[in-house]
Formats: C-alpha cells, sequence, structure tokens
C-alpha cells in the first residue's frame, strides 16, 4: 500500500493541476456579463493567462511517478524555466497591450524547450540519458533560467515606470483597478521566479508538494482578484459623479450657496496659497480629507469653479505655478522647477503645457 507520504505528494500535486485545468476553463471560456462589453478592454491578457494554466497538465508525468528522481527534476525544470517566461507574456499582454509579444517574440521559449524535452523524455522512459546527465542539466538550466529572471525583473521595473506614468497622465485615484493591480502585481513575476529556482534547486518531493499547495491558493485567489462579478469598469469618481448630477439632479444632494462658498474659498486657499498640486500623485481622496467633505460635493465645487474635471483643475494650477516659477527663477533648470511643481518629469510638464495651450515650458525664459 502506497504510504502517507505519497498521498500527501499525490493529493498536492493532483490538486495543483486540477485548480490550473479550472483557471484555463475560466479564462478561455468564461465572460462575465456585468462587464461584457468591456471585456477586451479590462482583460486584454486573458488568453496568455489561461494558456499559463493550461501548461501545468504538462506536470502529468509527475503526477503518474510522484517521488521518481527523474520525474522530479524534469517537473521542477519544467516550472523554472515555463513559468518566467509565460507570466512573462501574461504581464506584456495585460498591462502593455498595445506592444504585444509578436509571432517570433515566442522563439524565446525554445531555449526552455531544448532543456526540458530531453528531461521529459527521460521522466517517461522514452530515452535513457546517461548516468551524470543531471548535473549538465541542472547547469543548462541555470543559464537559460538566469536570462529569464533578468527579463522578469526589467519587466517588474517597466510595470512601475507605467504606474508612475498613468498617475501622472490622468492623476489615476485609488480606484483605477489596473493601478491597483499592478502595484499588487508588480513584482509577483520575480517572487516566482525565485520561488521556483529554490524548488528546483531543493530537488525535494516535499519542497515541491509545499510549492505545489502554496500555488494552489494562489491560483484560486487570482481567479477570483481578476474575475470579480463585483467590478467596474474605471471611471473616475469625480467625473462619474458629475454625470450623476447632469443625469438626475436628485441623485445626490445639492451644496447650499453658504455651504459651496465655503467649500469654494478654502479649495482656492489649497491651491494657491498652501500649492497642494504639487504633490506628485494628488487625488481627490485628498482633497476629502483635508477638506473634511465628500467626493460629491467636492466634484460639485470643482464643476461650479469652471474647471472640466479634478485632473484639469491640477493640470492648470501646475501648469501657471510653473509659467510663474520660471519667470522667477530664469537660471533654474526646467527638470527642477518641473519637480516642485509636482510634475514627475520635464516630459510631463512639457506635455501639460501643451494640453494648456500654453506651447512649451522653455518659450517662457
Amino acid at each position: 500500500m502506497p504510504s502517507t507520504t505519497f498521498y500527501i505528494l499525490y493529493t498536492a500535486n493532483l490538486a495543483f493541476i486540477l485548480t490550473n485545468l479550472y483557471g484555463w476553463l475560466l479564462k478561455w471560456f468564461y465572460r462575465p456579463m456585468a462587464y461584457n462589453d468591456h471585456f477586451n478592454e479590462l482583460f486584454p491578457a486573458q488568453r496568455s493567462v489561461g494558456m499559463l494554466y493550461l501548461l501545468q497538465v504538462l506536470e502529468l508525468p509527475y503526477l503518474f511517478q510522484v517521488g521518481d528522481a527523474n520525474a522530479l527534476l524534469y517537473v521542477n525544470a519544467f516550472a523554472m524555466l515555463f513559468f518566467p517566461m509565460q507570466m512573462l507574456v501574461m504581464c506584456k499582454g495585460y498591462f502593455f497591450p498595445r506592444v504585444r509579444f509578436q509571432r517570433e517574440d515566442y522563439w524565446m521559449f525554445f531555449p526552455a524547450a531544448i532543456v526540458v524535452l530531453p528531461l521529459l523524455l527521460q521522466a517517461v522512459h522514452l530515452v535513457n540519458i546517461p548516468e551524470g546527465y543531471r548535473p549538465w542539466a541542472i547547469g543548462t538550466a541555470t543559464l537559460v533560467f538566469a536570462v529569464y529572471f533578468y527579463l522578469s525583473i526589467n519587466m517588474a521595473l517597466e510595470i512601475g515606470r507605467g504606474i508612475k506614468r498613468v498617475n501622472e497622465a490622468t492623476y489615476a485615484d485609488s480606484d483605477d483597478f489596473p493601478v491597483r493591480f499592478a502595484r499588487i502585481i508588480q513584482w509577483v513575476p520575480t517572487v516566482i521566479c525565485v520561488v521556483m529556482a529554490i524548488n528546483f534547486y531543493a530537488d525535494n518531493p516535499m519542497v515541491k508538494a509545499v510549492r505545489d499547495v502554496l500555488f494552489t491558493f494562489v491560483n484560486i485567489w487570482f481567479c477570483i482578484f481578476t474575475l470579480n462579478p463585483w467590478r467596474k469598469v474605471f471611471t473616475p469618481r469625480e467625473e462619474e459623479i458629475i454625470e450623476q448630477m447632469e443625469q438626475n439632479d436628485t441623485s445626490i444632494n445639492r451644496l447650499s450657496e453658504e455651504r459651496y462658498d465655503e467649500l469654494s474659498r478654502r479649495l482656492e486657499e489649497m491651491l494657491t496659497k498652501q500649492h497642494v498640486f504639487t504633490e506628485p500623485h494628488i487625488t481627490i481622496d485628498t482633497l476629502m480629507q483635508q477638506l473634511g467633505t465628500n467626493a460629491n460635493y467636492i466634484a460639485e465645487v470643482i464643476r461650479r469653479s469652471g474647471y472640466q474635471s479634478f485632473y484639469d483643475m491640477i493640470c492648470q494650477h501646475r501648469v501657471r505655478y510653473a509659467i510663474s516659477m520660471i519667470h522667477q527663477y530664469p537660471d533654474k533648470k526646467l527638470q527642477d522647477i518641473a519637480f516642485q511643481c509636482g510634475f514627475s518629469s520635464p516630459a510631463s510638464m512639457t506635455k501639460a503645457f501643451k494640453s494648456q495651450g500654453k506651447g512649451v515650458p522653455s518659450k517662457y525664459r
């Protein structure tokens, strides 16, 4: 009779494979009606994520030979080499959908396949690799993994730069799902690479079982988090509120004139005297806290004050402040002025100037 250890190893691997198959079915065939109209916009990497799940059926040779040394080496090498590459495809498709992987980019899987294929054939007893192959297999897998690990770190850094660009361009608030998701998942591919490497070099069935249990729960969390039926397409909060006001004035309580005058005066003071807009990633939540009111009232004050949106208000004040600083400090670098005004870079400041019809900052020297 199989031992208790065998049942633990077998159950852990079976649960991992089944949750991956379930994830594949969800990602390829489930389309929530709650956001059906925006599905491609919200899930640009849906197929890539599904493929990541489906690839895990290649762990079946280990399931049929739990604990076997050759099968264990194969499945650990497969996980360490294919997980990072597929995560890169997934991240590029989700966070940078306009720069998708081209067909030739998938040749990057080729080195991993070259390393893993002999180990797979050995695991299923189709070939008999001579004794002493393990050090060569481990060394080759390490070289390929080092390249993939480097690409994974670059992807994490690029996602981080993307977060900053989004925040600067749209002043995205905490309700922006892609930005929140990017912050959560930014270093996940790199962490997964490290976990897979530990699993590979440990070369131990119990370590593999722990990894299977861990990733089973990760798979379940990921499916629930990314296919949340209550999730809505992101709309900046203040713009959504203004749209509601225009459609139905009774949908929210209108400000009295006295209250409007008070909030308008305090907001103007925060902008012109306290220069709150110099905070790099200010959101409407910041104003809510400092004014002690809610987003509905702030949105109404912004609209009645003549601004198109919260973003427009912040942008206008940053540009005005930048122009005044350029006049006041003609020898100061534009880069320093950009940072002091709340922009993340001189390029962002130039973009804001042009959006306000002000040309380029340098002309104000």
